[in-house]
């Protein structure tokens, strides 16, 4: 595919600006990596032209929680082509979620520059691997005072770097572990940035604290004045279905008291996990005894009673021909003759253990589209690169956008397109403050998206997380076409995005 940022026509189409706005017959003018003409653009000669009569015109995707950084073998950095991003409607990624992997994030940086991958790269400082250095500098093995400064300075470096914010992995962590003050001073460091300050919070809802940990957010923002960011936010576990009444009310507050409180949202109800995470909260002894796997089993029931049954658990494995991937733990159960809490144990003592993921289905889906549909929310993947053949796949990694527009919009009817769209783009960038992107209009970069409204969908499950979208036809970044006609890519276009720039 050749370099065609010269000028480029897309004609015919319905624009949808990503403001909110309702969309309109217009045609977009593209000149090299920004926007130039949205309307009339008046005689164009020696234009490609991509004609776009029926379809929507609107701003790439921006993913505000991706993992894309560190996980499968490198991640973007050594796979820069890896289209399962882009190829759903993705132009820009923000990374190093969840506490983070990546530290410094000036190499991977300066590593896209190089590469050009097919999506644009911003970056979060990883409050993990940061509070790490900062203990052993101070040669502490809780948090200090003194940890608390020198982590302060190490994340405002990162910002200097160019980093949107900071993230934080509290999840099971106790406050003797990781207190509210060292996340408020995590926040303290990135607020005069104008920075975000995003956490995988202490519970989603598995041991019933997922409200306090909400509030641990705004604790945050509230004595910080950083913005404060809920990754992809849930209800995990039957007994919480239906009370999404008292999380949202904890955003509506934070909005009264002025704060800035967002979150995040993927559009299914599975997360994805080790599948030996079933054990996390279990001793693991060097002999495994009776006592032992009694005390596993209970664990394990405890947990498949709170997904609402065996069923809700679906193994992943990372093997091929692997009889296990793709059913459930009662499935598997039957399959190797024991009862299904008795399947993490079995597995566990094998040698060599084998290479497991599961999906929790956790959620459902009527608390899905309630937090769809609030104001606090826009889209999100919570996806990394995936390379065919490179294991277990969670379908939000092929499939997030189109679902959000075909089931739910489409299909389910549950907001009009041009809101929806505004979630996975304007919204997203004047959260993270990201310059000239998730707006279709003349001035910003040429990160733009023509999906077929009638037919797009995704196509990836359970069994099989590696199938791509349909109806998503052309995808720019920075005025580079890198899906055409629903194929691509031979080349990336994406850039480092760093804050301030």
């Amino acid at each position: 595919m050749s370099d065609s940022r010269e000028m480029i026509l897309i004609r015919g189409g319905t624009v949808i600006d990503g403001t909110g706005t309702p969309g309109r017959r217009a045609d977009v003018l593209l000149r090299g990596d920004r926007i130039v003409a949205v309307g009339d653009p008046g005689p164009v000669t020696e234009a490609r032209t991509i004609e776009a009569t029926g379809k929507v015109v609107c701003p790439g995707f921006v993913d505000p929680h991706n993992h894309a950084d560190s996980e499968v073998r490198g991640g973007i950095a050594a796979h820069p082509l890896a289209d399962n991003l882009v190829r759903q409607g993705i132009t820009t990624v923000i990374c190093n979620q969840c506490g983070g992997g990546t530290y410094p994030i000036a190499p991977l940086l300066e590593a896209v520059d190089y590469i050009r991958p097919v999506t644009n790269v911003a970056m979060l400082a990883a409050h993990a691997q940061i509070r790490s250095h900062a203990l052993q500098d101070v040669g502490a093995e809780k948090p200090t005072a003194a940890t608390w400064e020198r982590m302060r300075d190490y994340i405002r470096d990162e910002m200097e770097a160019g980093a949107y914010g900071v993230t934080t992995g509290p999840l099971g962590r106790t406050q003797a572990e990781m207190p509210t003050a060292e996340l408020v001073e995590a926040g303290r460091a990135v607020a005069p940035y104008g920075g975000v300050y995003a956490s995988h919070i202490r519970d989603e809802g598995e041991t019933n604290g997922h409200l306090a940990a909400i509030e641990e957010v705004c604790t945050v923002c509230r004595e910080t004045g950083a913005k404060g960011h809920v990754s992809h936010l849930k209800l995990w576990g039957h007994c919480n279905w239906g009370a999404t009444e008292p999380v949202l009310e904890i955003f509506d507050r934070a909005e009264r008291d002025g704060l800035t409180m967002a979150a995040d949202q993927y559009p299914y109800i599975g997360g994805y996990r080790g599948f030996f995470s079933l054990l996390w909260d279990w001793a693991d002894p060097a002999q495994p005894d009776a006592e032992w796997r009694r005390g596993a089993e209970a664990e394990v029931r405890r947990q498949l009673d709170l997904l609402g049954g065996p069923e809700r658990l679906i193994i992943s494995s990372h093997e091929t021909d692997d009889p296990l991937d793709g059913r459930s733990i009662g499935a598997a159960g039957r399959l190797l003759g024991v009862p299904p809490e008795a399947v993490v144990t079995e597995l566990y003592r094998r040698e060599p253990r084998p290479r497991l993921s599961a999906f929790f289905l956790a959620m459902r889906e009527e608390d899905l589209r309630t937090f769809m549909c609030s104001k606090h929310t826009m889209a999100g993947t919570d996806s990394h690169v995936r390379i065919p053949g490179s294991g277990a796949s969670h379908p939000r990694n092929y499939g997030t956008y189109p679902r959000f527009l075909g089931k739910y919009v489409r299909e389910e009817k549950i907001m009009p397109l041009a809101r929806m769209i505004s979630r996975m783009t304007a919204r997203v960038a004047e959260q993270f403050g990201l310059r000239d992107r998730g707006r279709l209009v003349p001035g910003a970069y040429a990160d733009v998206v023509v999906f077929d409204p009638a037919t797009v969908r995704d196509r990836a499950t359970w069994q099989n997380g590696y199938a791509y979208p349909v109806g998503i036809e052309w995808v720019l970044v920075n005025g580079g076409i890198t899906v055409a006609d629903g194929q691509g890519p031979e080349r990336g276009y994406g850039r480092a995005l760093r804050r301030g720039q």
